[in-house]
C-alpha cells in the first residue's frame, strides 16, 4: 500500500497516518520527488511504475543509481524501478535508512524485501549499502561489479547475487569471477553470466533482455 503525500518510488531505499486508501500521492503520480531525510539531506528519487499500477497491490521493487538500463519502457515488465543514488557525497547510513523506510511507506513491497541493481563503479555503493542493511534486501544484480571489502561477503551471503559481465571486459570479469566464487564457496545463491564478446557497456541488454533475466533470477 502506498502511504504518503509528497514522496518517491523507483527499483533505490522507506507511518504516515492518513493517506492509505486515497489517490496516488503526488510524488508517485509525478514520477519523481526530492526527498529530504530527517538529517536534512536531499536526494532525487524517480519512479518507474508498471502499467496499470495499483496502490493496493504488492510489487517487486528494485533500486538503481541511474537509468542507463531502464530504456525501452520498464513499465511493461511488472517491476517498480526506483532511481536513487545512495553514493552521493555526505549521504550516510542514517540517511539511507530513512529512504528505505520511506519506500516501504509508499509501496507494498513484495515479501518486504527490496532489490538493487548497479553498473560498474557504483557497484561498490550497492554492495556497501546492502551489507549495512542485510535484512532489507533479497537480491543484488550488478552489470558488472563486485564488493570492494571482503568483510561484506558474510553479510551478503543470504541474498541472491547475480553478476553480468562482458567476455572482453578483462578487469571486471576477473573481479566478478573472484566474487562469484567466494559467494559460491559460502553457499550463496549466486550466478555469473559472461556475455559473449561483450565489452564493459552491455547496452544490448537494456529493456526486455534484462527484465527476462530479472524475472528469472528474482521471482
Amino acid at each position: 500500500m502506498i502511504r504518503c503525500i509528497n514522496l518517491f518510488v523507483l527499483c533505490v531505499f522507506w507511518a504516515l497516518p492518513v493517506y492509505g486508501q486515497q489517490s496516488l500521492p503526488p510524488a508517485v503520480a509525478d514520477r519523481e520527488e526530492v526527498f529530504e531525510t530527517p538529517q536534512g539531506k536531499q536526494i532525487m528519487i524517480k519512479y518507474h511504475l508498471p502499467d496499470h499500477f495499483d496502490q493496493q497491490a504488492s510489487y517487486p521493487v528494485m533500486i538503481t543509481p541511474g537509468n542507463f538500463f531502464l530504456k525501452n519502457d520498464p513499465a511493461l515488465h511488472g517491476w517498480v524501478m526506483i532511481e536513487a543514488f545512495f553514493g552521493k557525497t555526505g549521504f550516510n547510513n542514517d540517511d539511507i535508512r530513512s529512504v528505505i523506510n520511506h519506500l516501504h511507506e509508499l509501496i507494498d513491497v513484495r515479501n518486504d524485501k527490496l532489490h538493487m541493481m548497479s553498473y560498474s563503479a557504483n557497484s561498490g555503493v550497492m554492495f556497501r549499502v546492502a551489507a549495512a542493511f542485510p535484512n532489507d534486501f533479497a537480491g543484488l544484480l550488478t552489470i558488472p561489479g563486485h564488493p570492494r571489502n571482503r568483510g561484506q561477503f558474510e553479510k551478503l551471503k543470504d541474498m541472491r547475487i547475480r553478476f553480468i559481465v562482458g567476455e572482453r571486459d578483462s578487469y571486471w570479469l576477473k573481479e566478478a569471477q573472484k566474487a562469484h566464487d567466494t559467494f559460491k564457496n559460502m553457499g550463496t545463491d549466486t550466478e555469473l553470466e559472461i556475455v559473449d564478446n561483450g565489452g564493459h557497456v552491455l547496452e544490448k541488454l537494456a529493456g526486455k533482455p534484462l527484465y527476462d533475466r530479472i524475472n528469472r533470477w528474482f521471482p
